[in-house]
């Protein structure tokens, strides 16, 4: 997942000489949807195991406070595995997650921003057992296995397009979840690639529509 990221972090790096950037403006109202990519992180041991890529979607909207500030709301679809590890033994779950969060994006120029926001995540299907070294009969669970989870996103975004309305953005997010359990990997990496565009103008900037 890292490596995939950052070759086609590099890529798109390269079509910013086409790009004129968002201004963010009081009254503001924007969003950016598509697809979200993210894999859970898993701390480096022998017998860690390797967790897979998963593909979600994901909605964002943001509501400019003034030219270097916005508030943000975000939607992910989203499936998750969570591992627990003891004594050398895995237990590995997956379960269907809505990823919601709510917070503030910092815009440091028209192309580069960052975002700290509050998440909380509601499981909506069924567990999943991807791995499980403990013997039979031992009562180990993850954090699939609770209704709701609580942390906070932490999320560099990077426009490497933009016409008029329309722009393509890459967000980088890590995701903290302040309600492990117990020697749980429960944190995630994740990249959006998303579609902006403008839902609402304060002032209207007099670009064609």
């Amino acid at each position: 997942m890292k490596r995939f990221v950052l070759r086609v972090t590099s890529i798109f790096f390269l079509l910013t000489s086409w790009c004129w950037g968002y201004t963010p403006s009081e009254g503001n109202v924007s969003v950016y949807t598509g697809l979200f990519l993210s894999t859970t992180r898993v701390n480096s041991k022998p017998t860690s195991p390797d967790a897979p890529n998963r593909l979600g979607l994901a909605a964002v909207v943001l509501g400019d406070i003034n030219k270097n500030s916005s508030l943000e709301i975000g939607l992910f679809l989203m499936d998750k595995d969570y591992y627990r590890e003891e004594n050398g033994l895995y237990l590995g779950e997956d379960t269907r997650l809505i990823h919601i969060t709510m917070g503030y994006r910092k815009w440091f120029n028209s192309y580069f921003s960052g975002s700290l926001t509050f998440f909380s995540a509601y499981a909506m299907g069924d567990v999943i057992v991807t791995r499980n070294d403990f013997p039979p009969g031992t009562d180990a669970t993850t954090s699939a296995q609770d209704a709701t989870e609580y942390g906070f996103d932490f999320a560099v975004q990077y426009e490497v397009w933009e016409y008029d309305f329309n722009a393509v953005v890459f967000d980088l997010r890590y995701s903290k979840s302040v309600t492990a359990k117990a020697s749980e990997d429960s944190d995630h990496y994740g990249l959006l690639i998303g579609y902006r565009y403008i839902l609402q103008e304060k002032k209207p900037s007099g670009k064609l529509k």
